[in-house]
């Protein structure tokens, strides 16, 4: 049943694309390539298809950006300017002839589809959240007269493992956090720029931390979460990992 069900969630995405004009390809800015669904490319054709690559505001400063395909674009639903959604607009207005235009976005769970669309029709006009498979339904919103925008569920290839998936941000987790936070400290340590990265989110220092549990250990402290007899609630610190690594500047 569960495998007749994610067939046809991956069905139904065939359809809806066949059936749009321009197919929105939403990507994470911190890992393109790792982010993207070739099957939904291949459906889309290149003519048809915009990559956007959301989120641009978590990476570190400086980074080198690499070009994407067919003059995809780079933006931040959560900080966007005017000209950030003028050149959304014009990217999808010039992937067809056909008027009115409708759009569809695809992508991994928890990208952004859902805050592009609103920050395309400037108000609140779709569920946004950061629990990963937020949209259920398919529900069309007119942006003016030329075109009309909707998003789909968010869905991933079957290769992606539970620690990348968590680190994207594109599963819950809840009940077995303290693994997926370890896994994660665990890469933390051996890069430099996310160790001055969690240092800041927490206020804490980290020089002195040897292992995962240490961390999570002057996280807790830090924030004051103690168990009875003063212990530092590992779990709580944990969970917290788990919800902020998503921000990270690096996947």
């Amino acid at each position: 049943m569960r495998e007749r069900g994610h067939m046809n969630k991956w069905s139904f995405l065939k359809d809806m694309i066949h059936g749009a004009d321009v197919i929105i390809e939403i990507v994470d800015a911190r890992d393109v390539q790792g982010t993207r669904l070739p099957i939904a490319e291949k459906w889309a054709g290149s003519k048809r298809l915009l990559m956007v690559a959301n989120k641009i505001d978590l990476l570190k400063p400086g980074t080198m950006l690499p070009k994407l395909q067919n003059k995809g674009i780079y933006l931040s639903a959560k900080k966007f300017s005017e000209q950030d959604r003028w050149d959304f607009l014009n990217g999808i207005m010039a992937r067809t002839s056909v008027r009115p235009v409708k759009a569809i976005l695809v992508g991994y769970p928890n990208v952004g589809k859902s805050s592009l669309i609103n920050m395309v029709v400037r108000r609140s006009v779709t569920r946004v959240s950061a629990v990963a498979g937020t949209t259920k339904n398919i529900q069309w919103v007119k942006v003016n007269d030329e075109l009309m925008i909707s998003d789909y569920r968010g869905l991933f290839p079957n290769k992606e493992t539970p620690e990348m998936l968590v680190r994207k941000g594109a599963i819950n987790v809840a009940g077995n956090e303290e693994k997926f936070a370890y896994q994660f400290l665990e890469r933390v340590s051996k890069k430099p720029h996310l160790v001055e990265w969690l240092e800041e989110k927490y206020g804490i220092k980290l020089k002195d931390a040897k292992n995962p549990e240490e961390i999570l250990e002057k996280i807790a402290k830090r924030r004051g979460w103690c168990l009875k007899g003063g212990e530092p609630n590992i779990e709580e610190a944990a969970r917290s990992i788990v919800r902020t690594m998503k921000d990270a500047p690096e996947i």
